[in-house]
């Protein structure tokens, strides 16, 4: 049997499964002194940030360790754009964004509704993006499986490096052969 704890163990370790009602005296704190509350409220959700990073931490852990280089992490610090900002640094218009993304000519996926996002990485200054972007989405399947492929380091031939790197040096040939064996393993 559970213990209490456990029981009531909700979402992320915290020991509640619903929203609390604020007691009286947290309303009155919240009504007087609202910049201190929303302060507690920043400082709670960076430790709840922390802690689910470290349960994130905890998973890898359990992958047996010779498959551990192969695990993704997302939003690992990459610099993701949305269309106004891509659209700005390629100097062009957020309607020749969407038509570059549906092309594939640009990496981008889906993560709201409304919203893509764009890796930076690809973008080499106004107007010009890395050139076979299109091919190796093709060979995946799936944009942001690409992405994927594309900003981790792979043995290659002579080196290992990162196939966008190679794919900047002209190297396209190469990073489509490790394309097509990626996509067969993994679409």
């Amino acid at each position: 049997m559970a213990s209490p704890t456990e029981a009531t163990k909700g979402t992320m370790g915290f020991l509640v499964d619903e929203f609390p009602a604020l007691s009286s005296n947290a309303r009155a704190f919240v009504r007087h002194h609202p910049r201190e509350a929303r302060l507690a409220v920043a400082v709670a959700l960076e430790a709840a940030a922390a802690q689910r990073e470290a349960e994130d931490a905890d998973t890898v852990a359990e992958v047996p360790e010779g498959l551990r280089p192969f695990v993704v992490r997302r939003g690992g610090g990459e610099d993701i754009l949305g269309v106004s900002e891509a659209a700005k640094r390629l100097e062009v218009s957020r309607t020749t964004v969407y038509d570059w993304v549906d092309r594939k000519t640009l990496i981008a996926w889906r993560t709201t509704k409304r919203g893509l996002s764009i890796p930076a990485a690809q973008i080499l200054g106004a107007g010009k993006v890395v050139a076979g972007l299109a091919e190796v989405v093709e060979a995946i399947g799936d944009p942001e499986l690409a992405w994927a492929f594309l900003s981790q380091e792979w043995p290659f031939e002579d080196t290992a490096a990162t196939p966008l790197t190679l794919l900047k040096a002209g190297g396209i040939d190469d990073v489509l052969g490790a394309a097509a064996g990626f996509g067969a393993t993994f679409a």
